[in-house]
């Protein structure tokens, strides 16, 4: 009887003590909350200067708070023909916008259109659903972090970004962006044509890979933005659900 007693304790402690390691390995791989916005914009498009406004104004709070808010403007290439070709437009982040509706719902493709760690999406320029989905984005513990991220820049070759993840990143691409903090564009043409427009953290460069413990991934572009003006943003995203599960910005 005492043998069987004496099992039922080492039973109990040995279960203790597995519950007590599957926390720790939790809290270890839980990362602090990150909220990456992705804002689908076209100096072409007269709706869109009110969200490239709340873009700017969210940065400015985040860097106030010290919040973990990364934000990327991509300027998409559809509305070109209304008379002006947005000078930052690329048809990859079109297709980026795409990618998301395959997923998103109502799975609808238009500008402005924000989108919150890869989940949520709304008008661009609705401050209400962007501060609630940034509350609810801030909220949550990461899943992935950015256990290093170097950059190396030289004039007569491509900035090359080399990184280590940690965290789990299984079935998830690390994306790297190049971004112009601040773009001063007079626009002459088309629905915005003798306005004056300012955007920030505009994309210049996407770049995507197969998330692994470690990587490199170049940037050729990064040679021709003006130095100080001009950062890196690493984020990982889930493959299937295109959730944002990890980020980090470094500047210039």
């Amino acid at each position: 009887m005492n043998h069987y007693i004496l099992l039922i304790v080492i039973s109990i402690s040995l279960a203790a003590s597995g519950m007590l390691s599957l926390t720790s390995f939790h809290k270890a791989n839980a990362f602090e909350p990150i909220a990456v916005i992705e804002l689908f914009t076209s100096q072409g498009c007269s709706s869109c200067p009110p969200a490239d406004k709340l873009l700017s104004k969210t940065l400015v709070e985040a860097r106030e708070e010290g919040s973990k808010i990364f934000a990327l403007s991509y300027h998409v290439d559809y509305w070109n023909r209304l008379g002006w070709a947005d000078p930052f437009s690329n048809k990859k982040y079109s297709d980026r916008q795409n990618m998301y509706a395959s997923v998103l719902n109502p799975g609808t493709v238009y500008t402005p259109q924000m989108i919150v760690n890869g989940t949520q999406e709304f008008v661009g320029s609705d401050e209400n659903k962007l501060d609630n989905a940034l509350k609810e984005a801030l909220q949550q513990n990461s899943d992935a972090a950015f256990k290093n991220f170097v950059i190396t820049t030289n004039p007569e070759k491509p900035a090359q970004v080399q990184y280590e993840l940690e965290g789990d990143f299984q079935n998830c691409n690390v994306l790297i962006a190049l971004v112009s903090l601040k773009e001063t564009t007079e626009v002459k043409r088309g629905e915005n044509s003798g306005r004056t427009l300012e955007n920030e953290n505009v994309v210049r460069e996407l770049v995507s890979a197969k998330a692994g413990p470690s990587g490199e991934i170049n940037l050729r572009s990064a040679n021709s933005i003006i130095k100080n003006n001009a950062a890196i943003v690493g984020f990982i995203q889930q493959s299937d659900n295109l959730k944002i599960i990890g980020a980090v910005m470094k500047a210039l």
